[in-house]
């Protein structure tokens, strides 16, 4: 069976209108200009810390304050105004019943990227949720899946399926074959020149891919994986 580690945002789900939303909250709250959707976009993949500390005019001494308030609109509404790409349920479902070993890899933190797999009913199509910590919240993707390696999962000939170069370096560095989707937010030129091996434009063309690399029966009853 197959191993496959799959990215959040911007594989999976689709975070930037939620990310507009308490970002422009944040700001109206702070007295700053609301970042164009641009700038808001080209974050997606990384810590989100990151985003807010780029405010313009935001003071280096309230990033802390900023974060939080910010956090605070993600964790009131900001998992709601989310979406999942279609056809990711299907595909992950799928894969789970054939019997293969999916974890989610992100730099968002853990309990809030298992909240977001439990808002689209997702969390069970996983072995489990390897993200960050507060204590860690600048940690990158490479940092997630060392970690997943100390804790005996075997990544070498698996997949690592995401939206950003820093998922096909991460994936490289583990021991992953790096797969690329270009309807996230990296776009086709950032994962090739960070050493994509497979792109694809949309679920449906992904879905139609590991169709064909594994093409085994479901073995496994979905029912039970609930209970």
């Amino acid at each position: 069976m197959g191993l496959i580690c799959f990215d959040l945002f911007g594989t999976l789900v689709d975070p930037l209108r939620a990310m507009e939303h308490c970002l422009g909250r944040t700001c109206a709250e702070l007295g700053l200009d609301v970042p164009a959707r641009a700038d808001v976009a080209r974050f997606i993949g990384h810590p989100p810390r990151e985003l807010v500390a780029s405010l313009p005019g935001l003071a280096p001494a309230r990033v802390d304050e900023a974060f939080a308030r910010y956090w605070a609109h993600v964790e009131a509404d900001g998992i709601a105004k989310q979406r999942e790409y279609e056809g990711i349920p299907l595909m992950l479902t799928r894969l789970k019943r054939q019997g293969h070993s999916l974890y989610l890899v992100t730099v968002q933190p853990t309990k809030f990227a298992r909240r977001v797999l439990h808002e689209f009913d997702l969390l069970l199509c996983f072995e489990a949720v390897c993200g960050t910590t507060p204590q860690a919240p600048q940690a990158r993707k490479a940092d997630v899946l060392a970690q997943l390696r100390t804790q005996g999962v075997a990544l070498d000939g698996g997949y690592m399926v995401g939206d950003r170069g820093d998922d096909m370096t991460a994936g490289r560095g583990a021991g992953l074959i790096p797969v690329g989707v270009t309807y996230g937010y990296g776009g086709p030129a950032e994962l090739k020149a960070a050493g994509a091996e497979h792109l694809f434009n949309s679920p449906a063309e992904l879905d139609a891919w590991f169709r064909t690399r594994y093409p085994g029966a479901e073995i496994r009853d979905a029912f039970s994986l609930s209970e």
